[in-house]
């Protein structure tokens, strides 16, 4: 199964739905470290799935 960069960052940016929810729910600096925890897991699966130019042997050579 092929899944693109792009649909696994709109997947990772629909957990901002929850914390929105959160936050009306709740204001407390646990929403603050919600929100930075699902922008870090979004920006994460963007880099790791992202092309890279190049290519490079595991051991340097």
């Amino acid at each position: 199964m092929s899944v693109s960069p792009r649909l696994v960052g709109l997947l990772a940016l629909i957990a901002l739905l929850p914390v929105a929810v959160f936050t009306v729910l709740r204001s407390d600096w646990v929403v603050v470290v919600s929100l930075v925890n699902v922008l870090l897991i979004a920006g994460s699966l963007a880099i790791a799935m992202s092309p890279h130019e190049g290519h490079h042997e595991p051991n340097g050579a």
